[in-house]
């Protein structure tokens, strides 16, 4: 029942309840600009290979490469960043002699590339560049319980744990104090429930009773951390 516990943490985001990807919105940072002015920072003319990529795409799904990226169709803006998926398409490469070689593929899809280049490289200097574009959101599979699914579905009086956590302190010190066991059930549960009692109302004394219980360290203020 812990997130901090193999046994009881969602096994997609290992307990933490969020998952890095590769943010469309921190990968294009400015869509007034066009892809060979530098929409995608590392995907403009500077970088020839993946620019004569990029150009190559433009030819097949018959897109002005000059245009600002906003004003490009949502498909078309889709596949940039997502790929092509199975679809192949005729890529024209040019290496350092000036010699030029057709090959036919799918496009991997500009988010695609840096999640793959992120995974795989070993240079600390590229990860570090790459971690520029990434940002956090809600694991799908948890919601951002951070509790696996079995976890998730253990009631507390007619109450999921999750729902329990993102009570406030005031409310769960409440909830709790009004529970009403019996027989072996209260006997299990005495002791855990004196020490959930005396923490909650250490900070309700203290004044927080408004935070709810899972609110994460880096989001209190310094008061509220103090």
């Amino acid at each position: 029942f812990s997130f901090n516990n193999p046994a009881g943490a969602c096994p997609t985001c290992d307990g933490l309840g969020v998952q890095q990807y590769f943010d469309p919105d921190r990968v294009v940072q400015n869509p007034e600009l066009s892809l060979a002015g530098g929409a995608i920072r590392g995907w403009d003319r500077r970088n020839f290979y993946y620019f004569q990529m990029l150009r190559s795409l433009a030819e097949h799904l018959d897109f002005d490469i000059e245009a600002s990226f906003g004003s490009l169709p949502e498909n078309v803006q889709k596949v940039i960043l997502y790929g092509s998926g199975k679809e192949s398409i005729e890529f024209k490469y040019i290496n350092d002699r000036g010699d030029t070689s057709v090959r036919r593929h799918p496009f991997e899809g500009v988010l695609n590339n840096m999640e793959r280049r992120y995974k795989e490289t070993e240079s600390s200097a590229v990860r570090e560049e790459l971690a520029k574009f990434i940002s956090n959101r809600a694991c799908a599979s948890c919601e951002g319980t951070r509790l696996r699914r079995e976890a998730r579905h253990v009631f507390v009086e007619n109450t999921t744990l999750p729902t329990i956590s993102e009570m406030s302190i005031g409310h769960a010190m409440s909830f709790f104090e009004n529970m009403k066991l019996s027989g072996q059930r209260a006997q299990i549960a005495e002791k855990i429930l004196k020490e959930i009692g005396d923490r909650l109302s250490f900070l309700v004394n203290v004044g927080l009773n408004y935070l709810s219980m899972s609110r994460s360290a880096e989001t209190l203020s310094g008061g509220e951390a103090q």
